[in-house]
């Protein structure tokens, strides 16, 4: 597997240089390798609506399977004042839904919503839970996402990566924010069972309509090699080793990651990019292309 994601990275490149068709194309797998499976969850639904389908596919080839929510989901419903009442209420939904899908191993670390960082405190408690269960696999958001506690669950992960040897695999599934994935699962024969433990989760859709979302994120993932037939959870799959390797060298272990000199003037430009795009008056079209 990681020959596939060496190939995928090389086939990505290459198409900077002189691309042709599509730059990259994920490998189709029935299941990502692994029988122990330790998934790392920042809230109490981001495992079943990134993953869930592949998870069950797991439970079907009796794979052990163990998910660990690191916040207390406190802030996930603003119409409640009781944050203790919210709490209790979305960790009863997380149970209803993955006992839908066969999974009853769930560790709750409760650490503050929307606050989550890699504490003394926290890595001790995983580097113990990751002693218990011995995975072979762990799913985890990718470094991409595009919300605080998701990217910090990757920067958790280099914390412990410091603190233990591990030898397993990592796979980065996209909650928030698309990846460019290596390796694709179809999951079109485990949708209706995927669907009916995301509508567990009534206090966040009765926000938003993540149900909507994350399927249409599926079926479109079935257009890579399933000609957009069916539905796919999409994954960068790596071993830890590389995994990590590759988190050092963006810089995910820095401190100051998003405000140290290199990245200062891309997030500047970034900004600016989106103040101009809530300013603009769309009602008239496309605004017309800066001059170079």
């Amino acid at each position: 597997m990681n020959r596939v994601l060496g190939r995928q990275i090389k086939d990505y490149l290459k198409g900077f240089i002189r691309p042709r068709d599509l730059v990259s194309v994920p490998a189709v797998v029935d299941k990502p390798e692994g029988s122990r499976v330790l998934v790392l969850s920042p809230h109490f639904d981001d495992d079943v609506f990134g993953c869930g389908g592949t998870l069950y596919k797991h439970v079907l080839a009796q794979d052990s399977v163990a998910v660990v929510y690191l916040t207390d989901g406190r802030e996930g419903d603003p119409s409640v004042p009781d944050k203790r009442l919210v709490e209790e209420t979305r960790k009863e939904e997380a149970r209803r839904a993955t006992a839908i899908l066969g999974i009853d191993r769930l560790i709750f670390l409760d650490q503050p919503d929307g606050r989550l960082r890699p504490t003394a405190r926290l890595i001790d408690r995983l580097a113990e839970i990751v002693s218990s269960e011995q995975p072979d696999l762990i799913y985890l958001p990718s470094f991409l996402e595009n919300h605080i506690d998701h990217f910090e669950v990757s920067r958790i992960l280099l914390a412990l990566a410091a603190k233990i040897r591990l030898e397993c695999n990592v796979c980065a599934y996209e909650a928030w924010t698309p990846l460019l994935p290596n390796i694709v699962v179809d999951i079109t024969d485990v949708i209706e069972k995927k669907k009916e433990a995301a509508q567990q989760y009534v206090s966040q859709l009765k926000q938003v309509d993540y149900l909507n979302a994350v399927v249409g994120l599926n079926r479109y993932r079935s257009v890579y090699v399933m000609r957009g037939r069916g539905y796919a959870e999409a994954f960068l799959f790596a071993s830890f080793k590389r995994y990590v390797r590759l988190m050092k060298r963006l810089g995910l272990g820095r401190p100051r990651y998003f405000f140290d000199r290199k990245h200062k003037e891309i997030l500047k430009e970034m900004v600016g990019l989106i103040k101009r795009g809530k300013r603009q008056d769309w009602s008239q079209g496309a605004p017309r292309a800066e001059a170079p």
